[in-house]
């Protein structure tokens, strides 16, 4: 009897501990940080001097490290601003000889709020005889940290790579070497750059090797972009038009393992100890994105990625004397062991296709060559966000081999200049300023391919596009649902209290972005193109924007 109301006791025993963690997890907060009352802190001062230079480095929480700008003495804890309760925890100082006081308590406010609103939680790191004024500010972004002994100016630089998840305090922070490039071309003229990342580690031999690792719910791998957004006033245009492709036309179903598009999520940056701003990390459109096969699979598949628009003629480009990694605002993407001619034959096929002077052999060749619908997905979608930055570059063309021979298939990138925003001259230092073109939305954007194949209606692809946009006005180009995708990225950048820090980092990059604006400009856009697509696109394809 008494073995069996030991057995009840430990079991409710038991089943008491389980819960009280089970309610923990669920309703947690932070475990441990020291609030100090106002006789405290005077006392404080008194004893104690201000320290001439900042001392204090490392705020950890939960045994984690968490990213600073040293100029400022701000620590940025991020945590997930989509759940009310706090994170549990511990908030300390890294050295034992450091004490930390808190003007307040953190789980005294209201967390999503605290976030929001990027509020300070001033603290005094005492150490000594000296004290050191310090803020922690919340973010509801994952934070990466890049360290070099470069500036961000550098061109190549290498260094180490810090990364800490928002949405978790499970294996939340990791690390990598560094080795990095500046990237783009317009905007690298910005001060605010972007970023080419590929991580490294050592392995147990001591060999450097790739870190493959799966970040903030993207792709496991070692290559990725940071796109800084410096231009876009609305610091949603690139990943709004990347989530909608990837909804439209990223996926093919002849080669279901390619995606046609990448994936982004937005990330906090520092560099070097210093804030450096919002930006986007995205997945790079490469050999992987694509499923290329490459050369040891004996049928080589290729990809060429236009960076500027293309300034010869075609005739030109299929009789140079040696082709390398670029040709004339093309690059050939990937590794190769030996690039010739055979090398770009994929892409001279489809530029020697594109400007056929034969209406009637374009007719009969143009869907064997390429996907057409494909390029009809990337016309349509042109034509729905005013991409004028993407019809003579900032498109990936990808040659596949299909059963019946290669044929080339298109990946839209790099689509900030979007929405109506277009690049004009600038003045003085500045070489471009980006600002809203409201004539862009009563004007068709002409891609050359894409308009060949509606003009001379190619198998059906008047009826396409037709039919197509239909089905797109009912699903993502709907208001409702368009809405509801502006809403969730503004949800992102405002409500994690990055949108409001980025400003204040960067006062003279664009902002201020009406999203009223935005959206009835978008969908007066829409309306436009409801009326020609049903029925008079022949009477569309004589606008055209220059």
């Amino acid at each position: 009897m008494k073995k069996q109301r030991a057995l009840i006791l430990n079991c409710i025993l038991l089943a008491v501990c389980l819960g009280a963690m089970l309610l923990w997890n669920c309703f947690g907060e932070l475990i441990f940080q020291k609030k100090a009352d106002a006789e405290e802190l005077a006392a404080m001062k008194e004893t104690h001097s201000e320290a001439t230079e900042p001392f204090f480095t490392d705020l950890v929480f939960s045994g984690e490290k968490l990213p600073y700008d040293e100029t400022t003495s701000t620590f940025y804890l991020p945590l997930n601003m989509e759940t009310e309760a706090w994170e549990s925890g511990e908030i300390s100082a890294l050295a034992g000889d450091t004490e930390l006081l808190f003007e307040e308590k953190l789980t005294d406010s209201d967390k999503q709020e605290a976030i929001r609103t990027g509020k300070k939680f001033h603290f005094y790191a005492v150490k000594g005889n000296e004290y050191q004024e310090c803020d922690l500010v919340l973010t509801g972004l994952p934070v990466i940290s890049i360290e070099t002994a470069e500036d961000a100016d550098t061109e190549v630089f290498g260094g180490s790579a810090y990364f800490w998840d928002n949405s978790t305090k499970v294996n939340w922070t990791s690390s990598s070497i560094l080795e990095a490039h500046i990237r783009g071309n317009t905007s690298r003229i910005y001060p605010k750059k972007g970023y080419r990342l590929t991580l490294k580690k050592q392995n147990s031999t001591g060999a450097i090797v790739s870190d493959k690792k799966s970040l903030f719910g993207l792709r496991k791998d070692d290559e990725w972009i940071l796109n800084a957004m410096y231009t876009d006033s609305s610091k949603i245009r690139d990943k709004l038009c990347a989530d909608l492709w990837n909804q439209f036309g990223a996926e093919r179903p002849d080669f279901p393992k390619a995606n046609f598009g990448t994936r982004m999520t937005y990330v906090e940056v520092f560099f070097n100890h210093e804030y450096w701003g919002l930006y986007l990390l995205a997945e790079p459109v490469d050999s992987r994105q694509l499923n290329r096969k490459k050369e040891a699979s004996g049928e080589e598949e290729f990809s060429y990625k236009s960076i500027t628009s293309q300034s010869l003629d075609t005739s030109e480009l299929l009789t140079q004397s040696e082709y390398g990694l670029e040709l004339d605002g093309y690059e050939l993407k990937g590794k190769h062991t030996y690039v010739d001619r055979s090398s770009w034959e994929p892409l001279l096929n489809y530029l020697a296709l594109r400007d056929l002077s034969s209406d009637e052999e374009f007719r009969e060749r143009a869907s064997a060559l390429t996907d057409r619908e494909g390029a009809l997905n990337v016309w349509i979608f042109l034509q729905a966000v005013s991409g004028i930055d993407n019809r003579g570059k900032n498109m990936y063309y990808v040659a596949k081999r299909t059963g019946s021979g290669t044929k080339m298939y298109f990946a839209p990138w790099d689509m900030d200049l979007t929405w109506g925003d277009a690049l004009s001259e600038g003045e003085g230092d500045t070489l471009w300023n980006v600002g809203l073109f409201t004539g862009l939305y009563s004007e068709r954007i002409n891609w050359a391919f894409g308009d060949r194949l509606v003009e001379l209606d190619v198998d059906g692809s008047r009826d396409y596009v037709r039919d197509t946009w239909q089905e797109l006005r009912q699903g993502i180009f709907s208001e409702e649902s368009l809405n509801r995708e502006i809403d969730g990225l503004l949800h992102q950048i405002q409500d994690s209290g990055a949108l409001a820090r980025n400003e204040e980092r960067w006062p003279d990059s664009n902002g201020d972005q009406d999203y009223s604006l935005f959206r009835r400009l978008a969908f007066y856009r829409f309306g436009i193109l409801d009326y020609y697509f049903d029925g008079n696109l022949k009477e569309y394809m004589g606008l055209g924007y220059e």
